[in-house]
């Protein structure tokens, strides 16, 4: 690992707090919608960036061209690099909607019911004085629309329970690996579509 490499994942290490169902969850600034937001300086130059994407490229190299990075847990507060991948927009919008996940102007599906930056804010707010797991469930479960993990979370937070019931109410869970613990998982062959794959 390259000493760049090393200084972007401390960067993001001590900007952030490792939950135990695997996310690693931003506690600074967001953009507008709900993603993780930082000023990096490069060659004397200071830059605003979406730390999700910046890691990427710190991690793997330049990403291709109308490339974006897309989160495997579906987290937009998310910066652990195993939860990070390459897709296009076109990938990442079907993977949306595969998992009902899309939300538009009236609430749809499983989407957050405040929104990703909501989600976010709320997520936050539960870590500001760290890792609180009470806290950190009922944030989860405020805005989720999800009946089974709205189940595992009334209880309280237990990472397993709450993994099982994502993983449940996703339609699309056999083909797309939702974290990096399933990679051990083959997933069936899809069609080529000449789009850059997701996963």
């Amino acid at each position: 690992m390259g000493r760049d490499v090393e200084r972007a994942l401390d960067y993001v290490a001590e900007r952030s707090i490792l939950v135990p169902h695997g996310c690693r969850l931003w506690t600074r600034s967001l953009t507008t919608d709900g993603y993780a937001k930082a000023v990096v300086t490069e060659a004397g130059r200071e830059r605003t960036v979406r730390v999700h994407r910046w890691l990427m490229e710190q991690v793997h190299g330049p990403l291709p061209k109308h490339a974006i990075t897309a989160h495997s847990c579906n987290e937009s507060l998310c910066v652990h690099i195993d939860h990070l991948s390459s897709a296009t927009q076109r990938t990442n919008m079907r993977q949306m909607a595969d998992q009902g996940r899309a939300a538009g102007r009236a609430h749809l599906g499983y989407a957050d019911t405040r929104g990703s930056l909501g989600r976010a804010q709320a997520l936050q707010a539960a870590l500001r004085e760290g890792l609180d797991l009470d806290a950190l469930a009922a944030a989860m479960l405020e805005g989720e629309a999800r009946p089974l993990v709205r189940k595992a979370l009334a209880g309280g937070y237990d990472a397993e329970a709450y993994l099982a019931a994502v993983r449940a109410s996703d339609p699309s869970a056999a083909m797309v690996p939702l974290f990096s613990a399933d990679h051990g998982v083959a997933a069936p062959e899809a069609e080529d579509d000449g789009q850059m794959s997701l996963f």
